[in-house]
């Protein structure tokens, strides 16, 4: 019922709105598939590699993401301020295909949400498709993420040590930065061509002026993507781990690993800068000098990545002991004694991001004893290689509470996100004072400033996310889909079948409501398509 529903749902404020948009292959719904585990809603065991939302049976056969497909989560999200109460956030997240094939589903996706993450591959970089997307995104004003995932690879297939994966993922951000700002200034150049053409020209107020630049500075800095600010997640989705480095610093403060506060330690924690263990000192990082891991590394190779080398490392020599490798599972068994093992143990000692496991619940907890590891293995049932890499990284680091973290504080809730971030592309278009439609007495005269004064209330509820009972209902149609009644579960419907018993199909539209509420039975909606002009036919 509609009661029911409102309960159920959080205000505008505790809801996030995000989509995921990659080039193919980059690893979307792999990542999709942790988010989803972290509710409990697919098993711990089956998360990276069931593909929980490519639901129709073709995507499962292609291993490709062909439709947009959407699901609500829900997550508790720490506010980085120490007084600030954890809130419970709902996340409505739709994954959408990476194919060109598919461009029109990744519109959709867009259209309906104020949040990207932005899922790069760490070994293949900034791709054609991923050049598109992030044009679409800027054009529909959404606010990104920047999620560099496969960052295993760099260990595992190329072999790269901590020092040169830490150059090459600062070459990846630093790309992706560049393409940013090369989209940014094209589109500004273009619309200052189109004002040139309108003849808009002229010195404008002062006030007017500052206004605009403030708005600029505001729009290069969410398409501006740096470590530090936690608008990065570093990750592997197929390993279920992940995290940013805000969330990292405030790591080694808390375990006493590094005696730098939080908010000067992220400054320094993805920079070429090094800690000199002997005096505590944080000296200058040269490549040139120091590209090898068996001297000086930077801050990030030796407390970001080094202990998840030493992971991988560990469980390769446990995988090879007991006769089977990373790329496929034998017939014998990874324990927590195994020759290897110790090793995992120690890494995951050191700058776990993990949040204190509640008491009796030390199942979901980091690992501190050998006991530990086989009461997690045993009750996973992971004996491979890669099963034991999963069951131990997503406690050590887990990608669900750094993706979700990340987006809770970056990306805007609607309120946010109709009133300020996106307040062009939500609004309710003006139309013209006398667009198409005479006015020839002052009954006309009057009825025309009735309507204005409509359209205005419509347009302020837009605005504030009004949800009141009394609010004008006002929801974007992003797309329609056909599918067959039986696969709807709503008790509300007519039957899912026909006068001759034949299964029904029925039309759905994906709506992104912006004011009031949905319902059915004592309302009529009217449709408004794109060239929509009041008074016309």
């Amino acid at each position: 019922s509609l009661t029911k529903t409102r309960m159920a749902l959080p205000p505008p404020s505790l809801t996030r709105l995000l989509t995921i948009v990659a080039h193919v292959d980059h690893g979307k719904t792999t990542l999709a598939d942790s988010l989803v585990e972290s509710n409990g809603i697919i098993s711990e065991r089956h998360a990276g590699s069931l593909r929980y939302l490519d639901s129709l049976e073709e995507e499962q056969k292609r291993g490709i993401t062909m439709r947009c497909s959407a699901i609500g989560l829900r997550h508790r999200y720490s506010p980085p301020k120490k007084a600030a109460e954890p809130q419970d956030v709902v996340v409505h997240l739709i994954d959408s295909p990476g194919h060109v094939d598919f461009s029109v589903e990744v519109t959709t996706s867009l259209l309906a949400c104020d949040g990207a993450l932005l899922v790069v591959d760490a070994v293949e970089g900034m791709c054609a498709r991923t050049h598109n997307i992030l044009r679409e995104a800027y054009a529909a004003q959404l606010v990104p993420v920047l999620v560099i995932n496969k960052v295993d690879r760099l260990c595992t297939d190329l072999g790269l040590g901590c020092n040169e994966a830490y150059i090459r993922l600062r070459a990846l951000v630093e790309s992706v930065n560049a393409a940013c700002a090369a989209m940014i200034s094209s589109a500004r150049a273009r619309d200052n061509d189109i004002d040139d053409d309108d003849g808009a020209v002229g010195e404008g107020s002062s006030s007017t002026n500052r206004g605009a630049f403030e708005e600029e500075k505001e729009e290069e800095s969410v398409w501006s993507f740096d470590p530090s600010r936690g608008n990065v997640v570093f990750c592997s989705a197929l390993h279920g781990w992940g995290f940013s480095v805000p969330s990292l610093a405030r790591s080694l403060f808390k375990s006493k690993t590094l005696p730098i506060r939080p908010p000067l330690l992220r400054q320094y924690l993805f920079g070429d800068v090094r800690y000199r263990h002997e005096d505590g000192k944080i000296m200058k990082w040269k490549s040139e000098q120091n590209g090898s891991d068996d001297e000086a590394m930077t801050m990030f190779a030796e407390f970001a990545l080094r202990p998840l080398w030493d992971a991988y490392e560990g469980v390769s020599t446990a995988a090879a002991c007991v006769e089977t490798s990373l790329s496929g599972p034998g017939d014998a068994k990874i324990k927590a004694d195994t020759p290897g093992m110790d090793s995992l143990l120690a890494a995951m000692q050191k700058g776990s991001t993990a949040a204190t496991a509640n008491a009796g619940d030390e199942l979901h907890a980091t690992p501190t004893t050998v006991s530990d590891v086989q009461r997690i293995l045993q009750r996973i049932g992971a004996t491979s290689a890669e099963a034991v890499l999963r069951a131990m990284l997503r406690r050590y680091r887990p990608l669900s509470d750094a993706v979700l973290d990340a987006a809770c504080e970056h990306c805007p809730n609607p309120l946010v996100a109709s009133s300020t971030i996106r307040n062009r592309t939500l609004s309710v278009r003006d139309f013209a004072a006398h667009d198409g439609v005479p006015v020839d007495d002052g009954e006309q005269e009057c009825a025309r400033e009735c309507n204005e004064e409509e359209l205005y209330r419509i347009q302020e509820s837009v605005k504030q996310c009004d949800t009141r009972p009394d609010a004008p209902t006002v929801a974007h149609v992003c797309k329609f889909v056909v599918t067959d009644r039986a696969s709807v579960t709503d008790s509300d419907l007519p039957s899912d079948r026909g006068e001759n018993g034949e299964p029904l199909s029925m039309i759905m539209g994906l709506t992104r409501v912006l004011s009031g509420t949905l319902r059915s039975g004592d309302v009529d909606y009217y449709m408004m398509g794109p060239k929509y002009k009041p008074g016309g036919t």
